[in-house]
Formats: C-alpha cells, structure tokens, sequence
C-alpha cells in the first residue's frame, strides 16, 4: 500500500510538472546581449525577448525535444549587429515574430535571423521585420 501511494504521488507530479505551460520574458540593456531560451511544455510555450545594446543575440527552442501544443515567440532587438533564431515543433500551432532594428556606421549594421517551424496539425505562421538606417 505504501509503494501505491508513493508511486501515485510520483506520477501526479511527473504528469502535473508535464502539463504546465512555459513563459519566459527576458529584457536586456547593455553593450553585449546574448540571450538562449529552451521551452519544452506539453501545452504552450511562450516567449518574449527584448534587447539593446550594440551586439545582440537571441536564441529561442520551443518544443524541439518535447513537442509542445502550441508555440509563440518574440524577440524585439536594437543594435549595431542583431542575430535571432527560433526553431518551434508543435502538435498545433506554432507563431513567430522577429523585429530588428540596426543603427549605427553602415558597414558595422547588420541583421540576421532565422526561422525553423514544425507543426503537426496546426498552423506555422513567421513574420520577420528588419531595418536598417
């Protein structure tokens, strides 16, 4: 009875841990920005990176070791050099939205990003918006 009760208790948690949705916001201010974000949820995943600085990076995984139900992610960066990449894998829907926006001496500015999106039955959908003065 004891090992009934301690499993059944193991397993709430496991399936309890499982079922919970992922939210991350991350704000950056500095010279040098890296961010990385891993989410891997059986529900949804959300995630909103902002960065300023002048070199900015931004990494963001959503279900891609565990699928997820549905992803969403955000990076917004002002910089000299802005780098961002997201890869999504979801049973349902999967949504991204990369802004970039790079100031500074023409030959330094530069923009880069990168969108990878798997879903099973639901709907891929990537807006990138980037700009350069």
């Amino acid at each position: 009875m004891r090992k009934f009760i301690f499993a059944s208790v193991a397993l709430f948690a496991l399936s309890s841990a499982a079922q919970a949705a992922n939210t991350s916001t991350t704000v950056q201010v500095g010279v040098v920005n890296g961010s990385s974000v891993t989410q891997n949820g059986l529900t949804n995943d959300s995630s909103s990176t902002t960065q300023l600085g002048i070199l900015n990076s931004a990494s963001t995984m959503q279900g891609t070791s565990s699928p997820s139900l549905n992803n969403a992610s955000s990076v917004n960066q002002i910089g000299v050099q802005n780098s961002a990449a997201t890869g999504q894998v979801a049973f349902g829907n999967n949504t991204s939205g990369i802004t970039q926006n790079s100031f500074g001496p023409a030959a330094l500015q530069n923009n880069s990003a990168a969108v990878g999106q798997l879903s099973g039955f639901g709907v891929n959908s990537s807006t990138v918006s980037q700009t350069a003065h």
